[in-house]
Parts: structure tokens; sequence; C-alpha cells
């Protein structure tokens, strides 16, 4: 079954703990996203020393999408982070970059804009944990699905038939499907993950089996 990761990406700390409190007890794990207001436009919450104030109960994937990733890895590795995830167009060294992150003891995740080829990530694909595409401009929400990401998910999947793939941006029930089929493992969802009143029916709705 496809792992479905709700997303958080807020300006302040009450609405995250908020939202951790709504998942404990229903989901395991869920992505922090982090902005820097460079790499991005928009700024997020940004206080690593808080992170222990939510607990281990919800482990993180924490999306950062700052530039110079290499220079917040240690900031952010806390015991209740499990993976990492940067972006590959905001460090002049990826694979010096990921040897941080194994160094911090996370797991590593490597991001790529809508517009980035594929290809950029083939010589290191045995090497990270997740390959995370977005399917929208990042650090923006409500944003609508953008279906050109199927065609990478599918080139990744021909590339590596063990990479974990991950797709962020505009997931729905309505793409689910798709994504899964073209070779998706892990589906993000903030937007719509949050609108829905119940925490397990809104990951039941978007839970496809793999192939």
């Amino acid at each position: 079954m496809v792992e479905v990761l709700p997303a958080i990406l807020e300006k302040s700390f009450g609405p995250i703990q908020d939202k951790i409190n709504r998942l404990r007890g229903k989901v395991a794990r869920a992505q922090l996203d982090i902005g820097d207001g460079i790499f991005i436009p928009e700024e997020s919450w940004r206080e690593p020393e808080r992170l222990a104030e939510l607990g281990e109960e919800v482990k993180l994937d924490l999306h950062l999408m700052v530039d110079k990733p290499e220079q917040w890895i240690n900031h952010w590795s806390q015991p209740n982070v499990w993976r990492i995830t940067f972006h590959q167009e905001a460090t002049y060294d990826v694979r010096r970059t990921l040897e941080l992150v194994r160094q911090a003891g996370q797991e590593v995740g490597v991001a790529l804009k809508l517009e980035t080829p594929a290809s950029v990530l083939y010589d290191i694909l045995d090497e990270v944990d997740m390959v995370l595409l977005l399917a929208v401009v990042p650090g923006r929400q409500c944003q609508e699905f953008d279906a050109r990401v199927i065609a990478k998910v599918e080139e990744l999947r021909r590339q590596s038939q063990d990479v974990v793939i991950g797709v962020d941006g505009g997931v729905t029930p309505l793409v689910a499907s798709s994504l899964v089929e073209a070779g998706a493992n892990v589906l993000v969802s903030g937007s719509y993950f949050w609108e829905q009143e119940d925490v397990g029916e809104a990951i039941e709705s978007l839970q496809v089996e793999q192939r």
C-alpha cells in the first residue's frame, strides 16, 4: 500500500502543534515543510529548538525548501526527525549534502521542482532513500496538480525499480491512482488532507494498492 504523508506548512508553532495532535494515534509519519523566504518566497516557522515539543509519536520528514540546505542540517537533526529532504536546486554539492544528512543520523531525500529534469538524479538514485517530485510550485498551498509530474515518475521508475518516489503538491484522490500506477510509493498531501474532517478517512481516500 502506498504511504500517505500529511504535509504541514505553517508560519507559527501553534498550528503545527494542533495538526500533530490531530495525527496522533492515526498517522506514524508526516512531512514538515520549512521555507526560508529565499529559495521560496514564503517564510515558514523556523525554530528547530522547539521540535522536541512535538514529541516523537509522529516522526517527521523535514522538507527543507531553503537555500544552502547543508547549513541547516545540524540544527534540524532532532530525535523526532527520521528523514531530511532537501532540494537538488538549492545546493552546489548534492553528494556532500547527502553525506551530511547521513552523518546526522537521518534518512535522506532529494526533491526536484517540476521544471527540473529527472535526469539530474540518475547518478545518485542508489544513494538516496527517497526522491520527492513536486507537482506544484514549492511553498504555495492550494495549487492545482500539474500532470507533467506523472511522466517524471515513470521516467525515474524506469531508471530504478528500488528507489522510493514521492509526489508532493495538489495530491487528491482524483490523481492518486495515476501516480501509483506510474510508480510512486509515497503521496504527500497538504491542502486536501487538512480540509477533511476525519484524518483516518483522509488517509484511506488516498491509499492505493501498489502493483
